[in-house]
């Protein structure tokens, strides 16, 4: 985990830049934005989401306590995406790291710089895991998967958010938890 291994980057910037406290269900960036930042949650849950033709939302990606997330597409091209991030869990105390400024504090500090490069390789690694999970695991291995290595998140995430985020309907994750009782 990331912030382990980082955490007197993660000290630095949580001295640097200010922390937001959100309410469940408030946007933090929102779809078609240029996201040239990256957030640190302190403490809470977040999602990444996106709307599909028909007006539907759909979750991305997740992401909780000690953890970081952002749109790597958007921070690096500058582009607007087809992407927001909303907090989903109410009294999320998120952390927003404007990219620019952090070039800089990377420039003068050794910390942040590995963190970031770190940062960088881990969403490549874990985006091309998931597309290979999608590609190959059954809904009920990347349930089992997501329970592994989430397990603190379930009473604390819409079920709706995990189902998206896992690639099925609400009616196949229902069926798989009542399989699994």
């Amino acid at each position: 985990m990331i912030s382990q291994k980082h955490s007197r980057a993660i000290e630095i910037l949580t001295q640097v830049f200010d922390a937001t406290t959100y309410r469940k269900k408030e946007i933090i960036m929102d779809v078609e934005q240029v996201h040239r930042d990256l957030f640190y949650i302190r403490k809470g849950v977040a999602r990444i989401f996106y709307y599909d033709d028909k007006a539907m939302d759909h979750t991305h990606w997740l992401s909780s306590d000690g953890h970081f997330i952002g749109l790597l597409s958007g921070i690096l091209s500058g582009k607007p995406v087809p992407f927001g991030i909303e907090a989903i869990e109410d009294n999320s105390e998120i952390f927003r790291l404007p990219y620019h400024q952090l070039l800089k504090l990377k420039s003068k500090n050794p910390e942040i710089q590995q963190l970031m490069e770190d940062l960088f390789a881990e969403s490549l690694i874990t985006m091309g895991e998931r597309l290979i999970d999608d590609r190959i695991k059954s809904t009920d291995q990347r349930y089992q998967d997501f329970v592994a290595s989430n397990a603190g998140l379930l009473q604390r995430i819409n079920l709706g958010y995990i189902a998206g985020y896992l690639g099925m309907t609400r009616q196949q994750l229902s069926k798989i938890r009542a399989q699994r009782s």
